[in-house]
């Protein structure tokens, strides 16, 4: 599962996908402001898991949008 990258003038925001042990699938945010060092990342992920990667993915997607918005105020 690829990971995919948005961004705004501030803030990047990594959204990748993973498959629990449990097989269900998970969302994950990691966001960062612009320039700053990768290890810097503030890691979110999505609630609750998801019996389907595009169910997470959408999940996810819609999480790093709302924390970018948040970030441009």
């Amino acid at each position: 599962m690829e990971d995919e990258v948005y961004a705004t003038h501030t803030h990047v925001a990594r959204v990748r996908v993973m498959k629990t042990v449990t097989g269900s699938y998970r969302g994950f945010v990691h966001l960062r402001r612009v320039g700053a060092e990768p290890e810097s990342d503030d890691p979110h992920q999505t609630e609750p898991d998801f019996a389907r990667e595009d169910q997470a993915r959408d999940a996810a997607r819609a999480l790093a949008s709302k924390l970018l918005k948040q970030r441009e105020l």
